[in-house]
């Protein structure tokens, strides 16, 4: 139903004539309520001023009754006091007969606590209390009670005690008189309603001491029988009326008795715990005011339906007026509503809850959900498509629990009839009742740019979340890979220090702290790499590479720590043909160290630590497939937590690992790397048996680069491997093969000898022997005594994973020709080879420093560095090859000394980039601006810590030839001044 319609139906005149009968309607009853609600009033007041009187009625009655009371119990005390002091029994009985014609009382007892009485006539009887008076007598009080004696009507008993009364040897506790009811009733006698009022004195309980009825109901001796047999009262009802009683309330109600109504009153008697009640017909009471209220009611209902008249005659005229005014009203609202929704995001819709069918939707429907209103007026199932499609019939099931004024909401998703664009709604649905019905309200508001917007943020929230997280598992990760290559250092630096006067020695140790330092410059050097921490991922740079120097390398780097630990460290290549490949370097050097620190970590002090490398056939041409197994024998893990043993921030928390330090992302940056590399890892493992990661990656092989192997001065001869492992018995003697040798094995230094022994006595002697150092039988040390005592001065070889200083004497008085460190690669033997038989190169160990290539004698640099140290380490390695090397503390200073100094005095400037007074940037602009053209075009090289792209560019930008990141790499020092200088 649009709005136009709508309107059309509020100016149509039978709606104004309903509208009128309504008016009249509602006057009409206005004025029916107005007269029941007076003649409510009119019957409280009535009701009110019975009770009024009838209270006091019966309150005067109530205290005649405690009038005759206190003057028979003050008789009684009087009449006690007087009988003690008579003796004669006659004059007792005289006394008697005098105060029974005073008073009035029927008769007169000499009564004892358990109810025997004795008259003063001298007859014995037991008079029928309703209650037990004897306590009350014994503690000296009054006692009013009913009692019944045979053969008379009940009677109303006063009794006040008396202490060891005798009268004709009859031992009494109290004196007595007793009336008759009907004495009582006449007493108590109402003269009011024409002697139509009835009363009773009752106990709480409801048994009755006076009944002054009208005898209808025969004798009451329970009140509450009376109601219970005569009125339409409940037991509930009865019950609080009781309790009310045992309270001792006062209080009055209207009851039905029979059928008639009756007012009760019911008053508290001062009189023990006795009840006074009050029974009136409503009707006798209110005979007078009834009439006045009927004349009262009719002359007030006059005078209102005459106002009302007055009052409906001007709402009528007012209704015309406002309803014109209204429908105007209506007619505007409505014109601006339609505006509005047609110019909002939110379409309205109104449901019938029975028929569902659409009684308005709004304009802006077909708009929004490219349906039109006709279509939704003819079937609203076409917004089922709004709602799960598991529903047959959506919409009803999700609208029919809603109830009138609950409101409901939830956001779905809606794909445009006509436009096809996927739309996300916000939906609040709420039950109204509008004339009596049911309806359902609809508002479903565009929520798809908000959602966007919100979309958006998410995912800017997730980015910034996932980068911060890959910043922090980074460097947690190269905290803990920086302290391996330090321990290293710092330990080969106090060695070198303690040893400073071997030559060799010192030699050997600065070695292995370049080698440990190189991969702590890598490390470093990630660390560095902005771009990597915010994008969460590492890059691979593939150079070449030798596996032998990475498994040499990480043993000296590992080293101090299996010593420190008392472990044993075995390393073995089997069957590696190609040793030089493309790999990333640090990235391979990151994941082995990863490993074998987790080993030796997990490990016992005296347990066993073992790495091993084997080739096998790739699956790409050009490319090999390497196996690397690290094995140990320590704790193990539980086959719970190898399960996520790759992910971040796990540890297994056991009384064992608890103790160890880690961050729990060594495995998961390890199983990243290794993913990126296009490998994998696999973990077997068993508690307090040990753990095995088997990693097995894929590299191009550097084809181009390989030797020629075959040694010819060997080609032929024969050699003996002695090791006590089988795997690498085998595969050295693969090695000899290949460089040309006939090979034997065996795993015994015992069974070695005896070889040597027959070899010499059948003339075909070994021409090299390759034995291990620790063999179980016999060490290789004394394998060579015992081999050298049968006069065979064949080379000889000893192969240790450990390092060899401390037994080199000894071996070498042995007669051991050489060591070989394991594991054992191709080049490693074949060197080692040339070396036992004398055809090795020279050797170049004078110096660790890279060979310059040319003479750089007479070339003079001006060093610009603002840290002393730093200078000092720059200038002596300069002077090492040659050059003259002046210095300035910052860029202000070497502007003057280039500027002062004439063309060919400097040859190169290395300009640092962060000084004081002026910095690197700023002093080669100005040197770049001096007049002197052969000055200002000076070759200046940048070296800098700050080794990000962004400061190569500025480099470059500001007038600088090269760039040089600290510390100083010499290799590429030396590449670059040649490049520079001598090219």
């Amino acid at each position: 139903m649009d709005i136009k319609n709508h309107n059309t139906k509020r100016e149509n005149p039978v709606t104004r004539k309903w509208l009128r009968i309504a008016v009249f309607i509602a006057v009409f009853v206005g004025i029916v309520l107005m007269v029941f609600r007076y003649f409510g009033f009119v019957s409280k007041t009535i009701y009110e001023e019975s009770v009024s009187h009838l209270t006091e009625v019966f309150h005067q009655s109530d205290n005649m009754l405690r009038e005759l009371t206190d003057k028979n119990l003050t008789y009684l005390h009087m009449w006690g006091e007087n009988l003690q002091d008579i003796s004669n029994e006659d004059e007792i009985r005289d006394h008697i007969k005098k105060a029974q014609e005073a008073a009035g009382f029927l008769d007169f007892f000499f009564l004892s606590a358990d109810g025997n009485y004795k008259r003063a006539t001298g007859e014995n009887g037991y008079l029928g209390l309703q209650e037990n008076i004897e306590e009350e007598i014994r503690q000296g009080k009054d006692v009013i009670t009913n009692v019944a004696v045979p053969g008379k009507s009940q009677l109303l008993v006063f009794a006040t005690p008396r202490a060891h009364g005798i009268y004709q040897g009859f031992e009494y506790d109290a004196i007595a008189i007793a009336y008759e009811n009907s004495d009582i009733v006449d007493v108590l006698d109402i003269s009011a309603f024409n002697g139509n009022a009835q009363s009773f004195i009752a106990h709480p309980d409801g048994r009755v001491v006076v009944d002054h009825s009208s005898k209808s109901w025969g004798n009451v001796y329970n009140f509450f029988g009376v109601l219970r047999e005569h009125s339409d009262m409940s037991e509930n009802e009865i019950n609080e009326l009781s309790d009310k009683f045992k309270a001792g309330r006062t209080g009055a109600m209207l009851l039905n008795l029979d059928g008639r109504n009756y007012y009760l009153i019911y008053e508290k008697s001062d009189i023990q715990d006795w009840i006074f009640l009050g029974l009136v017909r409503a009707d006798i009471v209110n005979s007078s005011l009834n009439s006045l209220q009927r004349s009262t009611i009719f002359l007030v209902s006059v005078v209102v339906f005459c106002i009302a008249a007055f009052f409906i005659s001007l709402i009528i005229q007012k209704g015309r007026t406002d309803l014109r005014k209204k429908d105007t009203e209506i007619l505007y609202r409505d014109e601006l509503f339609q505006k509005l929704s047609m110019n909002v995001e939110d379409v309205f819709l109104m449901l019938d809850a029975k028929t569902y069918q659409a009684d308005y939707v709004s304009p802006n429907v077909e708009k929004l959900l490219g349906i039109t209103v006709e279509q939704i007026s003819k079937d609203i199932r076409v917004l089922g498509k709004l709602h799960p499609p598991e529903c047959e019939d959506p919409y009803k099931n999700y609208l029919e629990e809603i109830q009138v004024h609950e409101q409901r909401e939830r956001d779905f998703e809606y794909v445009h009839m006509k436009t096809g664009e996927r739309r996300r709604f916000h939906n609040i649905a709420m039950g109204s009742e509008v004339n009596g019905k049911k309806k359902y309200i609809l508002v479903m508001s565009d929520r798809t740019s908000d959602w966007k917007m919100n979309q958006a943020l998410s995912e800017a929230v997730r980015a910034a979340e996932t980068a911060n997280k890959a910043k922090s598992t980074f460097l947690s990760n190269m905290s803990h890979d920086i302290r391996t290559p330090m321990n290293a250092i710092i330990g080969f630096t106090t060695l070198a220090v303690s040893n400073i006067d071997d030559k060799k020695r010192v030699r050997d140790y600065l070695g292995k702290i370049l080698s440990s330092s190189n991969h702590l410059l890598s490390l470093i050097n990630d660390i560095l790499d902005m771009s990597r921490i915010e994008s969460g991922k590492i890059h691979l740079e593939e150079t070449e590479v030798s596996l032998s120097d990475v498994l040499h390398d990480l043993k000296t780097i590992i080293s101090g720590q299996i010593h420190a630990k008392q472990l044993e460290l075995y390393m073995d290549a089997m069957d590696v043909t190609n040793e030089n490949v493309y790999c990333d370097k640090t990235r391979l050097n990151q994941v082995l160290l990863n490993l074998l620190s987790n080993a030796v970590k997990f490990t016992p002090a005296g347990g066993t630590v073992s790495v091993r490398i084997r080739q096998y056939p790739g699956k790409v041409k050009g490319s090999e497939l390497y196996e690397i197994r690290v094995k140990d024998n320590g704790i193990g893990m539980s086959q719970e937590f190898v399960q996520k043993i790759f992910s971040p921030f796990e540890r297994e928390r056991t009384s064992t690992v608890s103790r160890i330090q880690g961050t729990g992302l060594g495995m998961a940056i390890t199983k990243n790397i290794v993913d990126m590399m296009g490998g994998t890892i696999e973990v077997q493992t068993e508690q307090g048996k040990g753990t095995e990661f088997i990693v097995r990656l894929s590299f191009r092989i550097q084809s181009e680069h390989q030797r020629i192997e075959k040694i010819a001065e060997l080609e032929g001869l024969k050699a003996l491997v002695v090791d006590d492992d089988f795997n690498t018995c085998d595969s050295v003697t693969k090695m000899l093969v290949r460089v040309g040798m006939r090979s034997e094995w065996t795993l015994s230094g015992r069974e070695a000898v005896l070889r040597a022994r027959q070899s010499v006595e059948l003339g075909d002697a070994f021409h090299a022997y390759i034995i291990d150092w620790r063999l179980p039988d016999m060490n290789g040390i004394e394998v060579t005594r015992q081999i050298r005592s049968l006069g065979d001065d064949t080379p000889i070889i000893i192969l240790t994973a450990y390092d060899w200083s401390d037994i080199e004497a000894e071996a070498k008085a042995a007669g051991v020709t050489a060591f070989c460190a394991k594991p054992l690669f191709m080049s490693d033997i074949r060197e080692t080879l040339m070396t036992a038989i004398g055809q090795s190169q020279s050797e170049s160990e004078d110096s660790i420093l890279p060979e310059a290539g040319s003479d750089f004698r007479g070339r003079c640099i001006l060093l610009v560095e603002d840290n002393e140290l730093n200078s000092e380490i720059a200038v002596e390695l300069l002077n090492e090859y040659g050059f003259l090397v002046d210095t300035a503390e910052n860029g202000a200073e070497a502007v003057e000394k280039v500027k002062n100094s004439k063309p060919g005095n400097y040859d190169l400037v290395l300009m640092d980039v962060q000084m004081p007074i002026m910095n690197g940037y700023e002093a080669t602009r100005q040197i770049r601006a001096l007049d002197d053209p052969a000055l200002a075009g000076i070759t200046i090289l940048a070296m800098t810590a700050n080794a990000f792209d962004e400061d190569r560019k500025e480099a470059l930008e500001c007038g600088m030839d090269g760039f040089l990141s600290k510390p100083i790499d010499i290799e590429e020092l030396i590449s670059i001044l040649h490049a520079h200088l001598l090219d």
